[in-house]
C-alpha cells in the first residue's frame, strides 16, 4: 500500500516537473543543431565561391587543380568527393558509407547525410559535400556538454526532491498504516509516533486515542463475551439457537449432554431433535412463544425423563426477528415431588374416607361374624354338608373383611414412629425368618451382599420389619418357582446425606412401564387377590422415619426395590 501511494505521487510530480526540462531542453539542442548546420552550410558555401573566385583568377589550370586540392584538403570535417568528369579527382568520405555512384545524382538513402554540389565548369570539376547530420549534433552536444549535465544534474536533484518530499508524506502514512494492521492483529497496545507539528502529527494522535479506546471497548467486549460463555457453559439449561429457517447455529455444553442422555446413537431420527425442531418450526410459524413439557426415556437406565422445553423470538437491538432461541430444562426431580405431593394429598383424602368407612363396616361386620358363629354352633346337627359349607365361607370372607379393614386403618392413621438405634441386617434376617415358609413354597434362592459389616440406623423397629416383610412378599409373588431374590446392604448418598441402601432384585414378571408410576397408589394392584395397600403403606411409612423407596423394573425381566434409610452417625437428629 505504501509504494502504490508513492508511485500515485511521484509519477505526477516528476512528470509535471522533469518532462517541461526535457523539452525545453530538446527544443534547445534541436535549435543549437539548426543554428549549427545552417552556419556549417553557409560557411561551406562561402568556402566553395571563394574557391571559385580564386580558380577564375588563375590562368594555369594546373595550378587552379592544386590549389582547389589543397583547399578541399581542409574540409576534412566534411565528407568531401570531387569528380574531374567521370574520374574521380578528390575523396575524403572517412566514416560515411554512401554508394559513390549515387552521390553524383544527389541521392542518398539515409536521411542523415545531406549534399551540397558545387561545378566549376572552368576546370570540369565537380565537388560534392556530404553534411552528417548525426555528426553535427553530437558536435553540439560536445559543445554544450556544461549544460547537458546541469540539466541531467538539474533532474537528479529534482528526483531526490520529489522523493523526499513523498516520504516525508508515506512514511506518517506507513506509521498510520502499521497502526491499522495492529488493530486489525487484536495488539493495539502499540502507540504511533508521528513527531510532526503539522496536521499529520495531530492525526497520529487521535489515531492513539481511537486506539485506546477501541482497546478499552475491546477488553469490555471480551470480558462480556467470556462471561456470557462462562453462563452458557456453567447453567444447566440447554440453549439451542436457530434462524428465521429453522436451521441450527449453536447450541450450549447442557444441550448437548441433556439430548446425548435420551437419543440412541445409531438412532436415524432421535425423538428429541425431532420434537425439539418441531417446536422450533412452530414457534417461526405462530410467530410467539410455545412452551411444553415432554416425556423421554433416558438411553441407558431407560428411566423417565421429563423437559420443560420454551422456544421464543430471538430479536436485535431494533427489533427485528432475527432466529429462534429454544431452552429446555431437566425437570424429572421436579416432577417425581409433584408427583409424591399428589400422591400424599390423594392418600390423605382417602386415608381419611377409609378411617370413617373402616369403623362404619367393622361394627356391624363384627355382629355378622357372631351371628354365623352362633347359628352355625346351634345347627350344626341339622345343616347338610353344604349348608355347614356355605356357614364356613361367610366366617371365612368376614374374617378376609377384617383384615382389609385393618390394612385400611393401617394405611389411614399408622402410628407415629418410636425411633431408635436398630441393626439393618438383624431386621433383615428376621423378616426373612418369618417369610420362610413362602420361601420353601417357591423353592426361591435368597442371597445377601453386603459390603459393611455394621449398618445402624435410626428408624421404628416395628415398622421396618413391616416395610422388608411386604417387600420380600411382593417379590416372591412375582417370582416363578426357583426364583432367585438377590439382597445387598451398601452405603450411599441421598440428597447430598450419606444413608444405607438396601436394595432387593428378584427376576420376576416385572411391572409394565405404563403402570411403575402408579404402584404407590393406593388399591392399585395387579394381583387377583390383592388390595393394592401393601406398597402405598411401605411407602408412607418409609416416608415417615426419613427414609425414601424406589422401584425400577422391566418387564419379563425382574424388578429392583431400593429402600434409603437414615445412617445413625453417633448423633440423634430430632425430625
Amino acid at each position: 500500500m505504501k509504494l502504490k501511494f508513492k508511485r500515485k505521487i511521484v509519477l505526477p510530480i516528476l512528470f509535471l516537473m522533469i518532462i517541461p526540462i526535457l523539452i525545453l531542453s530538446v527544443l534547445f539542442f534541436s535549435r543549437m543543431q539548426r543554428i549549427y548546420y545552417e552556419s556549417i552550410v553557409q560557411n561551406t558555401e562561402n568556402f566553395l565561391n571563394l574557391i571559385s573566385e580564386r580558380t577564375y583568377k588563375m590562368k594555369d589550370d594546373f595550378y587552379s587543380k592544386q590549389m582547389l586540392f589543397s583547399e578541399l584538403s581542409s574540409l576534412k570535417k566534411l565528407g568531401v568527393i570531387a569528380y574531374e568528369g567521370d574520374e574521380i579527382f578528390y575523396t575524403s568520405l572517412d566514416g560515411i558509407n554512401l554508394d559513390i555512384n549515387k552521390i553524383r545524382l544527389g541521392y542518398t538513402e539515409n536521411k542523415r547525410y545531406e549534399i551540397k554540389e558545387k561545378t566549376y565548369e572552368n576546370l570540369n570539376i565537380s565537388v560534392y559535400v556530404i553534411i552528417d547530420k548525426y555528426k553535427i549534433l553530437f558536435n553540439v552536444l560536445n559543445m554544450y556538454k556544461p549544460y547537458l549535465i546541469l540539466i541531467v544534474i538539474s533532474i537528479l536533484v529534482s528526483l531526490q526532491a520529489i522523493i523526499f518530499l513523498t516520504d516525508s508524506f508515506s512514511k506518517p502514512i506507513s506509521i498510520l498504516l502499521e497502526g491499522y494492521n495492529d488493530i486489525i492483529s487484536g495488539n493495539p497496545k502499540n502507540n504511533i509516533d508521528i513527531k510532526r507539528e503539522d496536521e499529520l502529527g495531530l492525526l497520529g494522535e487521535a489515531f492513539n486515542e481511537m486506539k485506546k479506546q477501541i482497546s478499552i471497548g475491546s477488553n469490555k467486549f471480551l470480558q462480556m463475551k467470556r462471561f456470557n460463555e462462562d453462563i452458557l457453559r456453567s447453567i444447566s439449561t440447554g440453549i439451542i439457537t436457530a434462524d428465521m429457517c429453522g436451521k441450527i447455529k449453536n447450541y450450549n455444553d447442557a444441550a448437548s449432554d441433556i439430548i446425548e442422555r435420551v437419543m440412541c446413537i445409531n438412532e436415524k431420527n432421535p425423538k428429541i431433535i425431532k420434537t425439539l425442531m418441531m417446536q422450533i418450526n412452530e414457534t417461526i410459524e405462530r410467530m410467539d412463544s410455545v412452551n411444553r413439557i415432554e416425556y423421554f426415556n433416558e438411553y441407558d437406565t431407560k428411566e423417565s425423563v421429563y423437559l420443560d422445553i420454551t422456544t421464543a423470538l430471538m430479536k436485535d437491538s431494533s427489533g427485528e426477528c432475527i432466529g429462534v432461541i429454544c431452552s429446555f430444562n431437566d425437570i424429572t426431580n421436579r416432577k417425581k415431588i409433584e408427583e409424591n405431593v399428589e400422591r400424599i394429598d390423594r392418600l390423605t383424602s382417602l386415608g381419611q374416607l377409609t378411617a370413617a368407612l373402616a369403623h362404619e363396616i367393622r361394627n356391624p361386620l363384627s355382629g355378622i361374624k357372631m351371628s354365623a358363629q352362633i347359628l352355625n354352633k346351634r345347627l350344626t346337627s341339622h345343616l347338610k354338608t353344604s349348608e355347614q359349607n356355605l356357614f364356613e365361607a361367610i366366617i371365612k370372607e368376614t374374617e378376609r373383611l377384617d383384615l382389609l379393614i385393618t390394612d385400611l386403618l393401617n394405611f389411614s392413621k399408622p402410628r407415629i414412629p418410636k425411633f431408635q438405634i436398630i441393626d439393618v441386617f438383624e431386621i433383615l434376617n428376621r423378616a426373612l425368618l418369618f417369610s420362610d415358609k413362602k420361601i420353601r413354597e417357591k423353592n426361591a434362592i435368597v442371597s445377601m451382599n453386603y459390603d459393611i459389616k455394621g449398618a445402624q440406623i435410626y428408624f421404628d423397629k416395628g415398622q421396618l420389619l413391616q416395610i422388608f416383610l411386604n417387600i420380600i412378599s411382593n417379590a416372591l409373588d412375582a417370582m416363578d418357582t426357583k426364583g432367585d431374590l438377590k439382597i445387598s446392604v451398601e452405603k450411599s448418598i441421598e440428597k447430598n446425606d450419606t444413608c444405607i441402601l438396601v436394595s432387593f432384585e428378584d427376576n420376576g414378571c416385572g411391572i409394565d412401564k405404563e403402570n411403575i408410576n402408579k404402584i404407590f397408589d393406593p388399591f392399585f394392584t395387579t394381583k387377583e387377590s390383592g388390595t393394592g395397600l401393601g406398597l402405598s403403606v411401605v411407602h408412607k411409612l418409609a416416608t415417615a422415619n426419613n427414609g425414601n423407596i424406589e422401584i425400577e423394573s422391566i418387564e419379563s425381566v425382574g424388578t429392583i426395590v431400593k429402600v434409603y434409610l437414615p445412617e445413625y452417625r453417633g448423633e440423634i437428629n430430632e425430625y
